[in-house]
């Protein structure tokens, strides 16, 4: 199993050496894992290895990164979405900082609760995780935030080569000019508490930094974005402003995008998502509804390939509960009584995953 695991995080574009291993980390009282603690994964661990972070009640808390690792996480919103995993719960963790050596990891699967990733190093990969803390009615009250900034051995140098993808319920502030910046296929908003007229920033890029910011949902908040290319998303609320961008085939709910170039305007909302409903996860609502308005209406779609706007669609779609790219077992069944005349019977489901 850990063989074959690291054989399909190949995919992921991170190399790793022929030494790399794979640890455990698991804080459950009841469980004998490689490490308890996140830091003491981290500083047992070597550079280009995995850490599995497995489900828990408790927090694994905070980490400053300065090796290149992958991190994984099983997900979230597991009991929402069908074949997820057997253990429903999550890996919460809070803020993490990825200082220069970190280079080439990472993050994925995990519950940043309303915590942040703050980058310094180049060539990182943000997916497939939440940043979502709920209140009441309001699942995405809070948002956490993903800061991009200057490689942490020197302050004149911008960070490089960022790809923040398939991710649930964040804010993205990309500070200084960097290049090679990918945001595609996310849940962006800001706080939920702001309402829907809020001026807060939801997506803030530097005026120098050069984005490809696609087949994103921009639930609410400010999208200030110069000199990059803004192509596929749907804006539910918000605004949009900026110079020097190449802005094709969005959707808003107003006029942020315009009408020409395939923009399209004053759509309404009620019509381009399947909705909050009985058995609809908070993250399966932003699904296209049948003869959803964004369907087909992404750049280069054609009658025979069709290309839609939004987060489910694209390069990288969005994958529900932010399941990882790993086997995962999804159900586990088993008599709880046997004998050597009568053994017990185990059922097991395993799926692999995208």
């Amino acid at each position: 199993m850990k063989q074959s695991t690291l054989f399909l995080l190949l995919g992921l574009c991170v190399s790793t050496s022929g030494w790399a291993k794979i640890w455990r980390v698991n804080n459950n009282q009841s469980i004998s894992a490689d490490f308890t603690t996140l830091i003491a994964a981290h500083n047992g661990a070597s550079g280009g290895d995995t850490l599995h972070i497995e489900p828990s009640a408790t927090s694994y808390g905070g980490l400053t990164i300065t090796k290149k690792l992958v991190i994984i996480g099983p997900g979230y919103y597991l009991g929402d979405n069908p074949n997820t995993q057997a253990n429903k719960q999550v890996a919460q963790v809070d803020a993490f900082n990825l200082q220069v050596g970190a280079a080439g990891s990472t993050i994925m699967g995990l519950d940043f609760f309303q915590s942040s990733i703050s980058v310094f190093a180049n060539d990182i990969v943000i997916r497939r995780n939440k940043f979502t803390q709920p209140s009441g009615n309001v699942f995405d009250h809070a948002t956490g935030i993903i800061y991009t900034y200057w490689l942490s051995n020197n302050g004149n140098i911008p960070v490089q080569n960022i790809i923040i993808t398939q991710n649930f319920g964040c804010q993205i502030n990309i500070n200084n000019a960097s290049n090679g910046i990918l945001i595609s296929n996310n849940y962006i908003a800001w706080h939920g508490f702001g309402g829907d007229a809020t001026a807060g920033a939801c997506l803030s890029i530097n005026a120098n930094a050069i984005v490809i910011v696609q087949n994103n949902v921009f639930r609410r908040g400010a999208v200030s974005v110069n000199n990059s290319s803004i192509i596929n998303n749907i804006m539910v609320a918000g605004t949009f402003s900026g110079t020097g961008n190449l802005v094709s085939n969005n959707l808003g709910n107003g006029t942020q995008f315009g009408s020409g170039n395939g923009n399209v305007s004053n759509v309404t909302i009620a019509n381009v998502f399947v909705g909050a409903g009985t058995g609809i996860s908070f993250d399966g609502q932003w699904k296209l509804a049948t003869n959803s308005p964004a369907i087909g209406a992404g750049f280069g779609s054609t009658v025979p390939n069709p290309v839609d706007g939004g987060m489910f669609s694209g390069q990288s779609p969005y994958v529900l509960s932010g399941i990882p790219p790993i086997p995962a077992v999804y159900a586990f069944e088993n008599k709880p009584i046997g004998s050597n005349s009568d053994p017990i019977t185990v059922t097991i489901k395993v799926k692999s995953n995208n």
